[in-house]
Order: structure tokens, then C-alpha cells, then sequence
């Protein structure tokens, strides 16, 4: 799960708008691609990793326009690497990410002076509250 924790590193340290909008893009990325190569690992987490992946989707998407949305920013890793850990280790882990994910937006939201950045921030975080919903133990 190096890639989670990286991912996180990387957004808990991130400065300003843009280098948080970047470090989100990578983050929702990250969520992809561990999402979809875990699905069907486990018939009873397949709905919850296709659905956060859709959410991640979703999330990259809101703030892949925001006026601070640097203008190149991280390609998505060629391929996953190996997950090590039983399926609710991931999405736990996953959860996480999300959940930080999640505050960080809303944080940079409160410091965006572009109404669309805040926008933008706001709508991230609510799909990446999604994945934290979704991943979750008891979710």
C-alpha cells in the first residue's frame, strides 16, 4: 500500500491551492487504480472499490478545471502495483486517504479566492466523503 501512503504524504504536505489541487488529482488517481484492482478480490467489497472508483472519478473530474489546477499535473501510474493486505486493509487505508483527502479540500475551499476554485474544492470533498463512506469498516 506504499502508493496510499505516498499519496497521502504528498497531500498532507502540499501548500496552497494549486499544489493541493495537484496533490488531489494524484490522490483521486491513486484511489483508481487501487479501487479497481481490488474489486474482485472480494464479492462482498466488489460494489464498495466500484463505486469509490466511480466517486474518484468523479472527485478528479470536479477540480480538473479549477482556475488553480496547474496545467500539468501527475499522469495516473502505466500500471497498479501489487496490493499487499487483505481487501478491508485496503479499503480501509483507502478510506483514510479519502478522509484526509476530504479535509484538505475543504480547507483549501475556505482559502481559494476564486468562487470556481472554491467550488471546485467543495464538490472534491464531497465525493471523496463518498469514498470514505463507502470503504470504511461498517460503511
Amino acid at each position: 500500500m506504499k502508493e496510499v501512503d505516498l499519496a497521502r504524504q504528498r497531500l498532507l504536505r502540499a501548500d496552497g491551492v494549486p499544489g493541493l489541487l495537484s496533490a488531489a488529482w494524484d490522490a483521486f488517481e491513486v484511489v483508481m487504480v487501487v479501487a479497481a484492482a481490488n474489486a474482485d478480490k472480494s464479492a462482498g467489497m466488489y460494489a464498495a472499490f466500484t463505486f469509490a472508483r466511480g466517486s474518484a472519478v468523479s472527485g478528479r473530474n470536479a477540480i480538473a478545471f479549477a482556475p488553480s489546477m496547474p496545467a500539468c499535473y501527475a499522469a495516473p501510474p502505466a500500471t497498479p502495483a501489487p496490493v499487499i493486505g487483505d481487501v478491508h486493509e485496503v479499503a480501509d487505508a483507502l478510506a483514510g486517504l479519502a478522509s484526509a483527502l476530504s479535509a484538505r479540500l475543504r480547507e483549501a475551499a475556505g482559502r481559494a479566492g476564486d468562487a470556481r476554485d472554491r467550488g471546485a474544492c467543495q464538490d472534491a470533498a464531497g465525493h471523496a466523503d463518498q469514498i470514505s463512506n463507502l470503504l470504511a469498516r461498517g460503511g
